[in-house]
């Protein structure tokens, strides 16, 4: 009978852990020195067992840190708008956010045709950084047409939700998105702002949000967004 080589035999005690709560969502594996003590093997040999339990999605790895369990990942549906503070919140979890860039600028031409715009007209922009339980989830950029949204770069969107601010201070009612979903890989700054290896598997998204303004409905803002997988995904229900 062929012998079961160690990797495997580490992978499959270390499955047995985390299946049966030993290992908890988010704890940290066992350090490689820890596990080379405990089963006399390389660290060549533990690393790959560690890989295995990444690709079959039991942990993940983070810049500078052990590997840990995965956690569970939370759900949004695609049939209604809500912003990240409110599904957050939705998921019983505590919502914080980083800003890393805004201001004023002009915009594009595929801004201008997309927002309705003229040539040369000023646009806000943000990037932010949305955190679940003090944890990366979300890197995100938004546009919006700064001739609806006079004086938005004075607002703190640290501590404030941009949809909040939308509807209580400028009396926007959000009616609907238009998005496309696609997986890409981590790369560059956006690996460094997530906190996590080069090639990590996440889900990317774009589009436009509309709004009632004045009773029309109108174009209110572009956004891109990197969600890490292991802590979030879309469900979305079709119906004939």
């Amino acid at each position: 009978m062929k012998k079961t080589p160690k990797y495997a035999q580490i992978e499959a005690e270390l499955i047995a852990q985390i299946e049966s709560g030993q290992l908890a969502p988010g704890a940290e594996l066992p350090s490689e020195s820890d596990l080379i003590e405990c089963y006399g093997v390389s660290r060549v040999t533990v690393r790959r067992a560690i890989d295995e339990l990444y690709h079959q999605g039991y942990v993940e790895k983070m810049q500078g840190k052990r590997a840990c369990v995965k956690e569970k990942v939370k759900l949004q549906e695609l049939t209604s708008i809500s912003s990240y503070t409110e599904e957050i919140i939705r998921q019983g979890m505590t919502p914080s956010r980083k800003l890393l860039s805004f201001g004023l600028r002009v915009c594009t031409k595929e801004e201008a045709e997309q927002l309705g715009l003229k040539k040369a007209d000023p646009v806000f922009f943000m990037e932010r950084i949305y955190f679940a339980d003090g944890s990366p989830l979300c890197l995100t950029s938004t546009v919006l047409p700064y001739q609806l949204f006079r004086e938005i770069e004075t607002y703190d969107f640290e501590q404030n939700s941009l949809y909040q601010v939308l509807e209580e201070q400028y009396h926007i009612q959000i009616t609907t998105t238009s998005l496309k979903l696609k997986a890409v890989s981590a790369y560059g700054n956006i690996s460094r702002f997530l906190n996590v290896e080069e090639d990590t598997p996440l889900l990317y998204s774009d589009g436009i949000t509309y709004g009632i303004q004045k009773d029309r409905e109108v174009p209110i803002e572009l956004f891109q967004n990197y969600y890490l997988t292991s802590r979030f995904e879309y469900s979305l229900i079709q119906r004939r």
